[in-house]
């Protein structure tokens, strides 16, 4: 985890267990998961100008020519009423001098410091301030707990969306709401070898003080978990929802390995290089892009040079070439039926070749024979298989 990530845990600690925590409630984020808030953008920007205010007035001063910029006002100082700030490597000093051990006996030297102990925000002995609770609930189709809190998850979505990116209200209509974050083409799936709740499309409700604060959409699959989108209230943008969320996606994807171990990745879905909105997706480490033309997995540090260079770039440094599809073995959907391409032609010899010969030239061996063609009055539609 980066600093500014056990930041934002740590910040949600504190805002759950300290009455009087002195969290600045101003700090929204801009985006959708967005990694860096805009108070940490606001800072970088000061910080920046300030040092180049005072290299420009030292140059100004050195040559006698005045200074057409104001000078930096002075901070306030330190405040009087609260004991001075010491370092953390004293205080350990002063502890261990007096005896006094940091740790709990029987507790792993850096628990807590794993992103598993950074999210315990409360411990036993603690209580709470605020009450801070995960549900998971089944999306699609709908359970009844889904249906129960409808109305309040609809609500924050429609605040969201409003606030955060702009739509006129009549784009975020409950029909919208529905087509977009519920309605699902997964299927509800369950395994003896599998997690209790099954597979599928869920919705994941953060609760504070008996309201829902934010939502996770995201499918749970055989290997992975794919975190489709988040929304969130506003008013709580302070938090950092978006990262907090992601990061309790993949502490949330860890303990389903322990139950499920064939599930093991974090899907974040695609990445754009080149929007600022989209990088904070390989904030994660470690995180890997999928090469667009042999579909092998490379980590991020190095794919990022070649994105500068290029918005398309192939991943993959060896000779490894996708090998030539053969139309027959195209796996087709018809019917609610999985079918190769061979025996669909038996069965449906009036039909489009060329639409099929088209998308097989586009998405090459690979994915023909990972995907299902969707047959239906002459329209292609493509669904992972």
């Amino acid at each position: 985890m980066t600093k500014s990530q056990k930041k934002v845990l740590k910040k949600m600690t504190k805002y759950l267990t300290e009455k009087d925590s002195d969290i600045d409630k101003t700090t929204t984020q801009c985006e959708d998961n967005v990694g860096q808030t805009d108070s940490d953008t606001t800072d970088a920007k000061q910080r920046t100008e300030t040092g180049e205010d005072v290299a420009r007035q030292q140059n100004q001063s050195s040559s006698g020519e005045p200074s057409s910029k104001k000078s930096v006002k002075p901070g306030i100082g330190a405040d009087p009423a609260k004991p001075p700030c010491r370092k953390s490597k004293h205080l350990k000093q002063e502890k261990f001098a007096k005896g006094i051990s940091s740790f709990e006996p029987g507790k792993p030297k850096n628990a807590e410091r794993t992103l598993e102990g950074l999210l315990h925000h409360v411990q036993p002995d603690q209580d709470p301030v605020h009450k801070f609770e995960i549900k998971l609930v089944r999306s699609c189709p709908r359970s009844a707990e889904f249906n129960a809190t409808f109305d309040q998850s609809y609500a924050v979505y429609s605040k969201y969306q409003i606030a955060i990116h702009k739509d006129p209200p009549s784009k975020c209509s409950a029909k919208q709401f529905t087509r977009f974050l519920v309605d699902s083409p997964l299927e509800e799936e369950h395994r003896d070898d599998g997690p209790s709740h099954g597979y599928g499309s869920f919705h994941q409700q953060y609760w504070i003080d008996g309201k829902i604060i934010a939502v996770g959409v995201i499918d749970i699959l055989p290997n992975c978990v794919s975190s489709v989108y988040l929304y969130y209230d506003p008013d709580f943008g302070f938090l950092s929802p978006g990262t907090y969320s992601a990061l309790q996606e993949i502490a949330f994807t860890r303990s389903l390995h322990r139950v499920a171990p064939d599930l093991v990745y974090y899907y974040m879905g695609f990445y754009i290089h080149s929007c600022p909105k989209m990088r904070y997706k390989g904030n994660y480490t470690p995180s890997f892009l999928l090469c667009p033309e042999v579909y092998t997995w490379i980590p991020i540090e190095k794919c990022r040079p070649k994105l500068d260079a290029s918005k398309y770039s192939r991943f993959d440094d060896t000779d490894r070439a996708d090998e030539a599809a053969d139309i027959n073995q195209v796996m087709i959907l018809h019917r609610h039926q999985a079918l190769p391409y061979m025996l669909f032609k038996m069965m449906q010899p009036i039909h489009n070749q060329d639409q099929v010969l088209e998308y097989v030239k586009l998405v090459g061996n690979h994915c023909a024979n990972n995907l299902l063609l969707y047959r239906c009055a002459n329209n292609l539609l493509l669904y992972r298989s």
